[in-house]
């Protein structure tokens, strides 16, 4: 896992390119701003957005094997950095990012009482961001592609397979990376990725839109503490933004 400090000291010019903006108001206990953004159409921007990096995430750029993929990387860390750096006040150079145990980034430089919450998410070339004040918050982008066969085994509980197998074949793709987003999303709230299994959050596969899980790790109870708001990134794209806190809405920001 890893456990990155990254560096607080840019240059000069990194200052200039990453303060041109103007600065953001931070969400709201009821707000989870979403930012989408295309990777590839801002590959004009790649040099400025490769400045904001710090050197491990140059390190990681460079192991990338095909060029393609270590553009878009570069490109959205870039773009978080720069987004983060709005909401702080900061260069995006500046802002310094830790990893939780399981590899979820936070920031450890806000101002005394702050406490924004962010999650980032990217399926080729469509990226997203969520940010949240105060709560944890989990996104997830899912480009709608062929399912494999033990893909719906290794996602849906017992449950959720039957609804699934009842669906008209015409139905499942869609269906699917739309659950898929969701379980996503929420598993990214916990800070856990899919080290808890996909089934700990059961949906109802009827439901479509903004929904909540029928259960979480079995109890209904603890499901009604979650809300799940659904995304449009794409027509071939599924997404869902997720947090274990109610009455907040999504933000689209731009």
């Amino acid at each position: 896992m890893l456990h990155l400090i990254e560096s607080a000291f840019p240059t000069a010019r990194q200052i200039r390119l990453s303060m041109s903006a103007p600065p953001l108001t931070p969400p709201t206990m009821q707000e989870v701003h979403v930012w989408q953004w295309d990777l590839d159409a801002c590959g004009g921007e790649f040099d400025r957005h490769r400045d904001m990096l710090s050197m491990q995430e140059h390190e990681r750029a460079g192991n990338f094997r095909f060029e393609l993929h270590r553009r878009r990387y570069v490109t959205g860390r870039g773009k978080l950095r720069q987004i983060l750096g709005r909401y702080l006040a900061l260069p995006a150079q500046a802002v310094a990012l830790e990893y939780g145990s399981e590899g979820k980034p936070f920031c450890t430089n806000q101002p005394v009482g702050w406490r924004i919450c962010f999650n980032l998410s990217h399926s080729e070339n469509t990226a997203a961001l969520a940010v949240s004040g105060g709560f944890e918050v989990g996104i997830d982008v899912e480009q709608i592609r062929p399912i494999e066969e033990s893909m719906p085994l290794q996602v849906f509980s017992s449950r959720e397979r039957e609804q699934f197998d009842a669906l008209p074949p015409s139905e499942q793709q869609t269906v699917f990376f739309e659950t898929w987003a969701r379980k996503e999303a929420s598993l990214k709230a916990l800070g856990t990725g899919f080290i808890l299994p996909p089934e700990h959050f059961e949906f109802d596969l009827s439901d479509h839109g903004d929904t909540m899980p029928r259960f979480v790790g079995g109890a209904a109870d603890e499901a009604s503490h979650w809300r799940v708001r659904a995304l449009s990134p794409g027509p071939a794209c599924a997404g869902a933004v997720a947090a274990r806190q109610t009455g907040w809405s999504v933000i689209h920001m731009n």
